[in-house]
């Protein structure tokens, strides 16, 4: 009974020390080497000699040493790197900021399953201090950089690391790069594995990265966006007709608090065939689903499809011009022939292109849709916004009547300032003091952020899988190591004896692997970039509960994408290669020479 209860825990025993490998796998080499002799007294990183007799104050003093170094030199490269990162040319805005702000939350988030138990747990502090403390999310308290652009700094840290390891001890990279050249084929075939991981995770990554910059281009910062009370997205909005001109009239004099802002928000106004109008568009959004021609099997497709009333006005509220050859349809919204006459968006003309075997429609080509025939007035220049897979249409009854909706679903109002704190005042107003009708309004650009919620759950999805797919590099790494390490065993008693010491052979070995893994790695960024970068695909964005919208995106393979794929390279080569690399650096002399 004790020998079975020795031997279970001496599983647990061994899997935690598993893991803690693992995590210092990913710190630092030069700090963990300058922490060594804290452990190892014996072992000297700095110097070639250690005395043989020293006192105990001396070896405690070592030890002491030894970790301050091992701190300082990780507190530097992090303060260096984030340095640097800072004054590289990077946006505001990373990628990939929400790994870093879901990673560290406000403290409050662990202190109850509900809003209502973290508040009661809060309530128990009197310090106001503390409370604002436990409020804020932890990723607030750090540098910019550590948060939005975390890849370029973990990249950075380990590109310093590596010129450290070089400076501070001279270790046997002829050796090793020779050996990578004997041993090609088995080195080959864990960088192929390398490649596989590294450029599915570079696809999946460079398709998020696309959503995200849809959205980011879509939101025009002065716009305020108004749908129906209780609507979750605009399919589902039904604004009233005569309600609509007292919110274009509409002067925001309060803030939030309300105090009196230093300048009044107002819609703009524009002038227009002698004529004031307000810088307003109101429009009706539909999803018709429409069967595809000639298609074989026959299938059906949803068709995105928004009536307007005044296009030029639309086309100026939403920043939204046309290509050359093009035209906006006529107040009447039909041609000499009767076909409605409408714009297309980039991706919405290249789809229906296609199905008519063209690259994209043109002004003048005719397409059918809805039993009814429609004619191109011009192409949109939407690549990069929402608006691309959309058609454009005159509000009038020969489309509404068969589609079903009258009425409006969206008003977006664009404000004097053209701000985003104008359009967030304005719609702070009509969401609470407007009275006579209820509305919800957002300032543009945060009615698009919520849309982004689908890629954020898209994104942490996918690095749940990148992580399962890792393990399997890891141990194929690991495999590949302790395989040439068990062929090499004399060559390690060989280096020894030539006077390099134990933890030399260890980052010898620890390079080796690094270096199969960034061939790899890099490998498949390429080949990734090659085949995916500025391809177009169809995704959808969601903001509510049934709600949505399928957009054509641009898949982007930018350097925050590469940076993260040679970042995981990096992490899967540490962690697959320190293991067999600390069973060479245990291997004695005279037992590698038998």
């Amino acid at each position: 009974m004790l020998a079975a209860v020795g031997r279970f825990l001496g599983k647990i025993v061994s899997l935690l020390g598993v893991l803690v490998v693992t995590g210092l796998s990913l710190l630092p080499l030069s700090a963990l080497l300058l922490a060594y002799p804290a452990l190892v007294p014996q072992e000297s990183v700095l110097t070639d000699e250690v005395p043989t007799k020293t006192s105990r104050t001396r070896r405690v003093l070592q030890r002491v040493f030894a970790v301050a170094a091992g701190l300082i030199v990780l507190v530097t490269l992090l303060a260096v790197s984030v340095e640097l990162v800072t004054r590289l040319p990077l946006g505001e805005k990373g990628s990939f900021a929400i790994i870093a702000e879901t990673a560290l939350p406000a403290p409050v988030g662990f202190m109850g399953k509900t809003e209502k138990d973290r508040q009661a747990a809060l309530d128990q502090y009197e310090s106001e201090e503390t409370k604002q403390f436990l409020k804020t999310p932890l990723y607030e308290k750090l540098p910019p950089a550590m948060v939005q652009h975390w890849p370029f700094v973990i990249l950075a840290i380990y590109a310093a690391d590596l010129l450290i390891l070089l400076t501070i001890g001279k270790i046997p990279l002829a050796y090793n790069l020779r050996n990578l050249r004997v041993r090609w084929k088995t080195n080959l075939m864990t960088a192929v594995a390398f490649t596989f991981v590294i450029g599915l995770l570079v696809f999946l990554m460079a398709f998020v990265n696309g959503m995200n910059n849809l959205t980011e281009n879509t939101g025009v910062p002065g716009n305020v966006f108004v749908l129906s009370d209780g609507s979750t997205d605009e399919l589902f909005s039904n604004l009233g007709y005569g309600d609509l001109d007292n919110v274009e009239r509409v002067t925001v004099e309060l803030d939030e608090k309300d105090r009196p802002l230093a300048v009044p928000v107002r819609v703009k106004q524009i002038e227009q065939d002698g004529r004031k109008l307000a810088l307003a568009s109101r429009e009706t959004y539909y999803v018709i689903n429409q069967p595809v021609p000639n298609s074989t099997p026959p299938r059906r497709r949803f068709v995105q499809l928004r009536t307007i009333e005044e296009p030029a006005v639309a086309g100026a509220v939403h920043n939204i011009d046309l290509f050359p050859g093009g035209k906006w349809f006529g107040s009447a919204g039909v041609d000499d022939h009767s076909r409605i006459q409408c714009v297309l968006g980039e991706g919405a003309a290249r789809t229906l292109g296609e199905e008519y075997g063209k690259k994209q429609l043109a002004p003048g080509d005719a397409f059918t849709l809805g039993e009814m025939d429609w004619i191109v007035a011009g192409v949109m220049k939407t690549e990069g916004t929402t608006f691309g897979s959309e058609i454009w249409a005159k509000r009038f009854s020969r489309i509404y009547q068969p589609f079903g909706k009258e009425k409006y679903t969206t008003l977006v109002l664009r404000t004097e300032q053209d701000t985003k704190d104008a359009a967030r005042a304005l719609a702070y107003h009509l969401n609470k003091r407007y009275t006579q009708q209820k509305l919800k309004a957002f300032a543009e650009p945060d009615y698009y952020a919520e849309l982004t919620k689908t890629n954020n759950t898209f994104l942490i999805a996918i690095v749940v899988v990148a992580v399962v797919m890792a393990i399997g590099g890891v141990f194929g790494m690991m495999t590949t190591m302790f395989a040439s390490i068990a062929q090499r065993i004399r060559d390690i008693g060989v280096l020894r004896l030539l006077g390099f010491k134990r933890w030399q052979v260890m980052v010898s070995f620890l390079l080796e692997s690094l270096a199969v893994a960034l061939i790899g790695g890099a490998a498949g960024c390429a080949i990734a970039y090659l085949a995916a970068d500025g391809r177009s695909s169809v995704s959808n964005l969601s903001s509510g509960q049934g709600g949505g919208k399928s957009v054509a995106l641009t898949i982007s393979v930018n350097a925050e994408v590469v940076a993260l794929g040679m970042l995981f390279t990096l992490a899967m080569g540490r962690v697959g290669g320190l293991v067999p690399a600390l069973s060479a650096m245990r291997i004695k002399i005279l037992d590698s020479l038998r």
